[in-house]
């Protein structure tokens, strides 16, 4: 039977069955528990680490040993399969690139499913459709086994400093009962509803995120090839209503001279793409250009750029750059 919870902070609600002091540092927080991480890259391996620093026992997997080597060092416990990460878990996580991936890592032949105990829940940060995430919650509840999809926004530097924003699919109780182990990593949790929620969330975010980034590519490059100066029109444009979190976004990505890859146009591309076959019924004219732009940026060689980098086929076509002054 899970507690009933109560509220101990606007942030976040924890069954009383988990509490154990005044919120302060992740360590100490909430009962501690043994947990697989499964896909420990960018994102996965910041989490990882917020889950240790928590005191957790987490067990990891990734084909890329270099990735699981640098968390063996920080104390987590690297495993040859994400069946073996598993069979010792109550709270089997996931953070992988691809549907085709999630589901091999979930019901393929040395999949999660082959020893997790019935009873664990699986929560799975991926960004993958809503279809292929209720098929697989399916068979884990086949196994006695819960599932939640719980998509994140807030990048890598929201990973590592445990304020991702997680978007929850799932019942009550499973969210609740997961809270121990999301805490040290979120800084808020939506309840979108039952499982799919989450993905259907998070694709409708991406794409609006998507078509914001090649509307700012589209007029900065045009206004800086008419002589707009790039400074004063990013104020103007963040004090008004064509403000937006992405604008504000730029001058930490596309507008420095590094653009430092954050999140991968290829991962962008793809979650538009899931996006669109998910709203395939219904008239989406925008969604589709946006597609066809990020396709030009990817023949341009742009793929394993920052996503707002697909402004650069703006620049290219223009010949312009956007760039703000190191002090700026």
């Amino acid at each position: 039977m899970i507690a009933r919870p109560r509220v101990l902070s606007d942030r976040l609600s924890l069954p009383s069955l988990f509490w154990t002091e005044p919120i302060g540092s992740s360590r100490g927080r909430y009962k501690m528990t043994t947990v697989a991480f499964i896909g420990v890259g960018r994102m996965g391996s910041r989490m990882a680490l917020r889950l240790l620093d928590a005191g957790h026992v987490v067990h990891v997997f990734d084909p890329n040993t270099a990735a699981t080597a640098e968390l063996a060092v920080k104390g987590a416990v690297v495993e040859a399969s994400p069946s073996a990460a598993a069979a010792p878990a109550m709270f089997v996580l996931s953070s992988l690139p691809s549907p085709a991936t999630l589901r091999d890592a979930i019901t393929g032949e040395n999949g999660i499913l082959k020893t997790v105990a019935a009873g664990a829940t699986v929560i799975d940060f991926s960004t993958v459709d809503a279809s292929t995430t209720k098929a697989i919650a399916a068979q884990c509840g086949a196994k006695g086994v819960h599932f939640m999809d719980a998509p994140v926004s807030g990048g890598v530097a929201g990973a590592g400093a445990g304020t991702l924003l997680v978007m929850a699919g799932a019942s009550q109780e499973v969210l609740d009962a997961a809270r121990p182990v999301l805490g040290p990593i979120a800084g808020r949790i939506v309840h979108c509803g039952p499982v799919g929620s989450g993905q259907l969330t998070k694709l409708a975010h991406n794409l609006l995120t998507a078509i914001n980034t090649v509307a700012l590519g589209e007029v900065l490059s045009a206004s800086v090839k008419s002589g707009a100066n790039l400074s004063v029109l990013t104020e103007v444009l963040s004090g008004g209503l064509a403000g937006s979190k992405m604008l504000d976004y730029l001058p930490k990505t596309l507008f420095t001279e590094e653009r430092p890859a954050n999140f991968a146009l290829d991962l962008m591309h793809k979650d538009i793409s899931l996006c669109l076959e998910e709203f395939s019924a219904y008239p989406m004219p925008l969604g589709q250009m946006v597609r066809q732009i990020y396709n030009m940026a990817r023949a341009e060689g742009l793929g394993s750029k920052d996503s707002t980098s697909v402004a650069e086929v703006f620049e290219n076509l223009l010949k312009v750059e956007l760039r703000l002054p190191a002090s700026a």
